[in-house]
């Protein structure tokens, strides 16, 4: 990935640069919108209706189960104060799932709602079909169902619009939304946990200094010339939670792997809706290579982790594209 992937996202961040007229980008610009100016507010009903419209491709068994978090109010939207940031989702066996985020109104706020009802929604269907003990699926690809959910979101909002501005948009928040944090961002965390662990793994001692040097090197390593990686962006190390949980940061990009796999075989099959359904109501009774299978990915080989690459290689000249189109 590092090594195949980079270039990529190496592309779309110079094409950022040139579009907002900057001579370089930093770490602290390495999420700048490519269009700002493009940034409408969304309601609390505006985003349940671009959920349902989204996740019609999945048909009536998916719909009527996602149509019950407004009906039935599931999710706690008020930005309390001493409320946990981010986004969450809670699973009482066979109860019904509860949803946690702090709405501002955005469409980020959207994809982080699409995100935990794909987490929750995969509660719902293996909780149906698997005993207590076979409902939760693997770690490995707990976050497929989600990132799953985030690209039918960026599927229908490209697509409800003939306008290359709204289209170029739509698959910006693609990347931004989706595969910048979940692919990127854990990857490269997941990269800098390697070194760290390899270096315990051969006894030696390190503090600070020495993790801002690996953070550092990561960062310089994946983003090349595209981002000027400072001694501020190898602070960076310290932020997540995720380290100490195992290697979790891993499983953002794998389950990633999984769900494009899951959207390119709906896209491509008739099917796709039907088969994604049946790997979320396997729940945790296969092992991610045979839930993989379901959907046609063998996980055993590269050929999904390169299927993934190139669908986002494909989405940065569809972005340039659009951009030539607009005079940009």
């Amino acid at each position: 990935i590092m090594k195949d992937f980079a270039p990529v996202a190496q592309r779309y961040l110079k094409h950022v640069a040139k579009v907002n007229g900057l001579e370089k980008m930093t770490f602290a610009d390495w999420k700048l919108d490519l269009d700002s100016a493009l940034n409408p507010e969304v309601t609390i009903d505006d985003a349940y209706d671009l959920v349902m419209k989204s996740v019609e491709p999945l048909g009536q068994e998916y719909c009527q189960e996602v149509a019950r978090y407004q009906e039935e109010r599931w999710v706690d939207f008020a930005a309390n104060s001493g409320k946990d940031s981010g986004g969450y989702a809670a699973d009482p066996y066979r109860v019904h799932p509860y949803v946690l985020m702090s709405w501002t109104g955005r469409l980020s706020d959207v994809y982080t709602l699409i995100h935990e009802i794909g987490h929750s929604g995969q509660f719902i269907f293996s909780d149906n079909h698997q005993s207590y003990f076979n409902a939760h699926m693997s770690t490995y690809y707990v976050e497929a169902p989600s990132t799953f959910n985030e690209l039918l979101l960026s599927d229908y909002l490209e697509n409800q619009s003939n306008d290359p501005r709204q289209k170029r948009f739509a698959l910006a928040h693609r990347l931004t939304d989706t595969y910048f944090h979940n692919f990127i961002t854990h990857l490269l965390e997941a990269a800098f946990q390697r070194k760290v662990y390899t270096l315990i793994e051969e006894g030696e001692t390190f503090g600070a200094s020495k993790l801002n040097s690996i953070m550092k090197e990561v960062l310089t390593d994946f983003w090349g010339d595209a981002i000027e990686i400072d001694d501020d962006a190898a602070l960076t190390w310290m932020r997540q939670a995720h380290y100490y949980m195992g290697l979790y940061s891993y499983t953002y990009s794998a389950g990633l792997v999984i769900s494009t796999a899951g959207y390119l075989h709906l896209k491509n099959s008739e099917t796709g809706a039907e088969d994604w359904l049946n790997l979320l109501k396997s729940g945790g009774s296969k092992t991610p290579l045979e839930s993989a299978m379901i959907i046609g990915a063998d996980i055993s080989t590269d050929k999904p982790l390169r299927d993934t690459i190139q669908f986002l290689s494909d989405t940065v000249d569809q972005i340039i594209a659009y951009s030539a189109e607009l005079g940009e």
